[in-house]
């Protein structure tokens, strides 16, 4: 995958766990066709979408009522559970991407001498 994939599957990868959770997406984002992570490849238009997709989710999270019962992946679960899935989600790709970037020679800020 290249790297715009990787961090548009982040991106919708934020709205579709936010829903899950039963948070509210903002109504100014864009209809995620199926396809989405594939056709968006424009560095800026990445960009957009992933900041925008953090930002609703900073602004879902204290919002939401964590205790509130929901079903994902087929089983009883609550909100909580749900954005702690996100927060792994979003972990797992980060190391990924860690690791991309390490593999192409460039090094992440926090470890520049």
């Amino acid at each position: 995958r290249s790297v715009s994939e990787v961090l548009m599957h982040v991106a919708v990868g934020n709205y579709w766990l936010l829903a899950q959770a039963g948070a509210k997406i903002p109504g100014n984002t864009p209809p995620i066709a199926p396809d989405l992570e594939k056709k968006t490849t424009k560095k800026d238009d990445v960009l957009r979408w992933l900041g925008n997709s953090f930002a609703a989710v900073r602004a879902a999270y204290p919002q939401a009522d964590k205790a509130k019962a929901v079903k994902f992946a087929g089983r009883a679960s609550t909100a909580e559970a749900v954005f702690l899935r996100l927060l792994v989600h979003n972990h797992e790709h980060m190391g990924q991407m860690i690791a991309y970037t390490r593999s192409m020679g460039i090094k992440p800020p926090w470890s520049k001498d």
